[in-house]
């Protein structure tokens, strides 16, 4: 016979329910952060991102003037430490939902609860675009992600600019790309940025794909080619908080530079204690994110 709905009984035969409506809950929208982030597994609190400078394009031209190959080595860059946080919620479930058949007072809160957590790694995430320009989330050069003075090294003097404050056009995407190409290392060589990609807010969605998608030039009377069509990715990201920045990335070195970490996966799980009453699944999640060079952006504010 099957086990009357009593102490620890009733609880256990809940959770794979609960389970089942959190993740689905959590899966109702399509998450861009693996699309923008690097995602990776974390194994300690704290983890620490070494740069290193650039291999100086002469050292190539050393065999064929001596035959011996010269031993290349790195100047050190800047470090960047990501931590991770832990992030935690409780929710209740009384017996009495169950005895009374009240489901949707179960089910409900804890499809509301998945979406929740899911709305909370999107917003955390967006967060790293939301506060490009703020002094107060600041990489590991000292300066904002979008500042007109990023040093070059630790040890190299000047500085370079990845912040504009253009309307986003054609012309204005354009000089944005040139910006980019004209990015160098902390040898004075070029970097090799290729922009394939615009971030947006959904108020610029319209601009983006008027500029980027439309086979006439949105800007001359006649509708000219567009020399632009196909040549950059879209992603709209409701997330971002700001109207009018935009951002032009090159998608490779994004997910090289920008980086989402996973120390413990969010799952949902039945807390140990008298269940006689009301039974508490706890959801708990630990993760950091944060950018590690800033080379792979321009950001127009």
């Amino acid at each position: 016979m099957p086990a009357p709905l009593v102490s620890q009984a009733w609880a256990d035969a809940l959770e794979p329910g609960i389970r089942e409506w959190f993740w689905l809950g959590f899966n109702r929208r399509p998450s861009l952060r693996p699309s923008i982030f690097n995602v990776l597994s974390s194994i300690k609190d704290t983890e620490h991102y070494e740069n290193f400078g650039a291999v100086a394009l002469d050292a190539w031209n050393n065999f064929s003037a001596t035959g011996k190959p010269s031993t290349v080595g790195y100047d050190r860059g800047y470090k960047t430490n990501i931590q991770n946080q832990t992030f935690a919620v409780e929710l209740p479930i009384r017996r009495e939902f169950l005895e009374d058949n009240l489901y949707n007072n179960i089910v409900n809160p804890t499809m509301m609860l998945g979406d929740s957590a899911a709305l909370k790694m999107e917003t955390d995430a967006a967060s790293v675009f939301n506060n490009a320009t703020s002094a107060s989330y600041l990489g590991g050069d000292g300066v904002a992600l979008a500042s007109a003075s990023h040093p070059n090294a630790p040890d190299v003097s000047g500085t370079q600019s990845n912040a504009g404050s253009l309307t986003l056009t054609p012309a204005n995407i354009e000089t944005s790309r040139l910006a980019m190409w004209a990015y160098t290392d902390d040898k004075g060589g070029l970097i090799g940025a290729m922009p394939d990609t615009l971030i947006v807010p959904p108020a610029l969605e319209y601009a983006a794909r008027q500029a980027v998608l439309s086979s006439g030039d949105p800007t001359t009377a006649n509708r000219a080619d567009n020399p632009r069509q196909g040549a950059y990715n879209i992603i709209v990201w409701p997330f971002l908080t700001s109207t009018t920045r935009w951002f032009l990335v090159d998608s490779v070195l994004m997910k090289q530079k920008l980086f989402w970490q996973d120390r413990v996966p969010l799952d949902v799980h039945l807390k140990q204690e008298d269940t006689s009453v009301f039974a508490t699944w706890i959801a708990r999640m630990r993760y950091g994110f944060g950018f590690t060079d800033w080379r792979w952006t321009f950001v127009n504010n």
